[in-house]
């Protein structure tokens, strides 16, 4: 294996470990199938490789996720909003059989007791972690193009995504399928009530870093930019509103933004969309919507 295929198959498997869903029973698979593991993600990387040059192209032309700037005044633009949901509906298909896929496994790592010991329950365990991580790769080459078939940014959709669904509709940062493997060694793979609980508060934690860490420079750009707009009774309150949301922010790593309730000024830009936004969710999917590699 050469030095490129190292890195990229360094990288293919860090991502796999990070998405934070449960991916961990593609490493089991892997862990199963030994030698057969190389051949594996030999040609994942080829998969995962256009979506890669498909970011790099969104990098370069609208800049670094943490570098985009909502509007100063606090409105997001019918346009905007517009070209949101043509990126939500351009890779809808890819979502919806990515949804299936995931359910599938799901109810099948979701049984009281999966013995993946017994080759039975290997082999199907193989067949749908084979057939989901080339979806993943096609979901994010999809996403990706559509981003910018409708010029829009990784920045820009990460932020409307963030407030439409989570700041004002209050969807879950957490939510995606209910499962976690574990290769326990005499226990197989079980999943109780509980594990679930702690897999979901462990997911809602590395989300809302991930989240933290993208969206307080973002404020904090559109701060810096409100600043050279002139000022207004009516500008003069929102930035007093803008400083105490970045201050709340800035004194705790997994606030969201606007999470004590969303101003005016964004409600009413996204109030005609309620139905649109709410429909373009998918909570199994959710895990992976904001999934990027930048360089």
């Amino acid at each position: 294996m050469n030095e490129t295929e190292t890195k990229s198959s360094s990288t293919t498997k860090k991502w796999l470990v990070g998405c934070g869903i449960g991916c961990a029973v593609i490493i089991l698979i892997l862990i199963v199938l030994g030698i057969g593991g190389y051949m594996f993600f030999k040609n994942l990387v080829g998969n995962f490789q256009v979506q890669e040059e498909l970011m790099t192209t969104l990098t370069e032309r609208y800049g670094e996720i943490r570098d985009f700037s909502p509007e100063p005044s606090g409105t997001i633009g019918p346009s905007r909003i517009e070209a949101f949901l043509s990126v939500r509906d351009a890779f809808a298909p890819s979502r919806d059989k990515l949804e299936l896929s995931m359910k599938e496994l799901q109810n099948r790592v979701g049984q009281s007791e999966v013995e993946v010991k017994k080759p039975k329950n290997v082999f199907e365990m193989v067949k749908l972690g084979f057939g989901l991580v080339p979806q993943i790769a096609e979901f994010l080459k999809f996403r990706n193009q559509a981003l910018l078939d409708a010029e829009m940014g990784m920045g820009e959709y990460t932020y409307i995504y963030a407030i439409a669904y989570f700041s004002w509709l209050k969807k879950l940062p957490e939510d995606g399928p209910d499962f976690e493997v574990t290769g326990e060694e005499d226990s197989g793979v079980r999943l109780s009530e509980r594990d679930i609980e702690q897999m979901r508060e462990e997911r809602r934690d590395t989300m809302l870093r991930r989240l933290h860490r993208m969206l307080l420079p973002m404020l904090q750009n559109q701060l810096e930019k409100l600043g050279s707009t002139g000022s207004s009774e009516a500008l003069s309150e929102w930035k007093d509103r803008l400083e105490a949301e970045i201050q709340a922010m800035e004194e705790d790593r997994f606030r969201l933004p606007w999470e004590a309730g969303l101003p005016d000024v964004i409600k009413t830009s996204l109030e005609p969309y309620r139905d649109r936004l709410e429909q373009s969710y998918n909570a199994m999917t959710n895990p992976f919507e904001l999934t990027i590699e930048q360089r």
